[in-house]
């Protein structure tokens, strides 16, 4: 299929016009890499940013551009192809954080023919794919409703578990999303609606319009900040301190599992479109061991 038709459709999908990023390629790449971006990609800091390929045989789809998922992708594709990704950096749930892609895997892309498409908030708060919609759904949760206005849609979804007690919900949420442990933090909350905040939603802000909705627990990816970045942990200390003051429990399934959901449902919608994709798993990032509450 030509590259074009296909980010004219995820174009249109994304409403990517309307939701550009800033400084997305700021930590992504090296000064070598942006010389490869295209300039409408500089301006608007979404879409197509390598233009490698006129046309793909493949779309492959990714929610951050690790080493070791490019080594999954490269090793698979066999044409010319195109990266998907939700985050154009390489990404650790370490103190490393996020980034910036190698300039021989930039290269190594080219010389394969492997374009990339990165949109970021588009798919934060896609019309019916966005990261925390997609995890309700994984989620199971019913009588849902997005929350948090940004950007032309939502950041959040709000609902009801299908399970009540904390311990449950923290079960429910590790095998929905293939987990061996979770993050959970007990700070009492009842059994009010429950807060959905797919990738880094330690964020006080986010918070308080959701305990405004009555929630009293809050799921996130990123409840234990481990980036070695002072305002990073200062603001995840804050969060905390809310959250506590507030009686909002709190369930962390890290930035990567809660936001695949999404990507994984791109691939499926463009399955259904008649463009071949396929969810390129990160074989590090997928496992987390380190939570403290073992799923059994």
């Amino acid at each position: 299929m030509k590259t074009a038709d296909i980010v004219g459709f995820l174009d249109e999908e994304f409403r990517v016009s309307e939701t550009a990023d800033p400084e997305m390629t700021k930590h992504a790449l090296t000064d070598q890499g942006r010389a490869f971006v295209l300039p409408a990609f500089h301006e608007k800091k979404t879409g197509l940013m390598f233009d490698f390929a006129e046309s793909v045989d493949r779309v492959y789809c990714v929610t951050f551009v690790t080493a070791e998922t490019l080594e999954e992708v490269l090793a698979g594709a066999e044409g010319p192809g195109l990266l998907f990704t939700h985050h154009p950096f390489d990404y650790h749930e370490d103190e490393r954080g996020l980034g910036p892609v190698a300039d021989a895997s930039v290269r190594e892309l080219r010389d394969r023919q492997i374009a990339v498409y990165a949109i970021h908030a588009p798919l934060d708060v896609g019309r019916t794919i966005s990261v925390s919609r997609s995890l309700a759904r994984r989620l199971a949760l019913s009588n849902t409703k997005p929350f948090y206005p940004s950007v032309g849609g939502h950041l959040g979804a709000v609902g009801e578990m299908p399970v009540a007690e904390l311990h449950d919900m923290a079960r429910a949420v590790g095998h929905a999303l293939e987990l061996q442990t979770v993050d959970v933090f007990d700070n009492g909350g009842g059994n009010g609606p429950t807060a959905v905040v797919a990738g880094g939603g330690d964020q006080t802000q986010i918070l308080n319009e959701a305990m405004g909705l009555g929630c009293t627990t809050y799921v996130t990816g990123t409840v234990v900040h481990r980036w070695d970045r002072e305002p990073v942990k200062k603001g995840n200390r804050k969060f905390h301190e809310v959250a506590r003051a507030s009686a909002v429990s709190l369930i962390g399934a890290t930035h990567y599992n809660t936001e695949k959901c999404a990507v994984q449902e791109v691939a499926a919608l463009l399955a259904q479109h008649g463009i071949p994709a396929t969810f390129v798993e990160d074989p590090v990032l997928r496992r987390y061991e380190n939570g403290n509450f073992r799923v059994q």
